[in-house]
């Protein structure tokens, strides 16, 4: 007896390790703010900063955290610290707001947060769009897009106008204020995608959308990370995968500042911690030339 429930404990453990697995990824939080200042999470180590002059530090120490976002007026409510955080000092604007789980986030500049949530006790995390109002109002935000949607939701974004954009592994849809919304594309195919799924799940859609980014003129980069690439939305719902990335790097998250366009990628990101997560962070300029800023090694010292 004893011999045989050693084997269903040994059982279970793996299973939850299975599933654990599933849900593991690195982070995509990266933002741009008006100074140029690059801020992105190294994931298990926490927030680090990229200046104007490529120098690096590490601002906010911490073992988990998977999105950043900016809030514009500085408005965001501490009603859900377990979850959201503001890490940069009081007065500052537009602030830094850090996720310490698995949810995108998104500011408006009336303060306002959006947030992935469940269905029920709108905790972060799940299948629909939660919005979190400066005075610690929580309510389901769009609800029936959680109808219409892939599941789950992976990608959130604040377009200049205000429009909210929300992205799915294989499509994207843009919410307006007053809760309707369209999709901007649905499904996405890409041609010659070089696949790698999530943790070999080969029902995750392609092409596994994280991280996005909205400029002035409502063109939409979202990182493919199950492609391995960049992809570029217009307004019209074309679709163009814009940056390649070689493996074992995968885009996770992505900024737009001034005509530029960054990218947060990870090596191993559709592979479990244990495969060894560093980042990197490349910018496309105005006119397509591609940079490295900064690629993260094992041997590194940040400040």
């Amino acid at each position: 007896m004893k011999k045989r429930i050693a084997i269903l404990i040994a059982v279970l453990a793996l299973h939850k390790a299975d599933n654990c697995r599933v849900f593991a990824h690195p982070a995509s939080g990266i933002v741009v703010d008006q100074q140029g200042q690059i801020f992105f999470i190294y994931s298990r180590h926490g927030v680090c900063k990229l200046d104007a002059q490529g120098k690096l530090n590490n601002i906010h120490r911490t073992s988990g955290g998977h999105w950043l976002c900016l809030d514009p007026e500085g408005s965001f409510s501490h009603t859900q610290p377990k979850y959201f955080e503001r890490i940069s000092p009081d007065g500052v604007k537009p602030a830094l707001i850090f996720a310490d789980g698995g949810s995108p986030i998104a500011v408006l500049p009336d303060g306002d947060l959006y947030y992935v949530s469940g269905e029920e006790e709108l905790t972060p995390g799940g299948l629909q769009v939660a919005r979190n109002s400066p005075s610690g109002e929580i309510s389901v935000f769009a609800p029936g897009l959680a109808r219409i949607a892939e599941k789950p939701l992976t990608g959130l974004a604040v377009a200049p106008d205000g429009d909210l954009f929300v992205a799915c592994p294989s499509a994207v849809f843009k919410v307006r204020r007053d809760g309707t919304f369209s999709e901007l594309v649905n499904p996405i195919r890409l041609e010659g995608c070089d696949v790698d799924y999530p943790d070999n799940n080969t029902n995750n859609a392609l092409p596994y959308l994280r991280g996005l980014a909205v400029d002035k003129q409502g063109t939409v980069f979202a990182a493919g990370t199950a492609c391995h690439c960049l992809v570029k939305i217009t307004p019209a719902g074309k679709v163009e995968p814009i940056l390649q990335a070689e493996r074992p790097w995968s885009p996770t998250g992505v900024a737009e500042h001034d005509g530029a366009v960054y990218v947060l990628e990870y090596t191993h990101a559709n592979e479990p911690k244990e495969e060894g997560w560093r980042p990197r962070v490349r910018k496309i300029a105005r006119d397509g030339t591609v940079t490295t800023l900064v690629t993260i090694t094992p041997e590194m010292k940040i400040p």
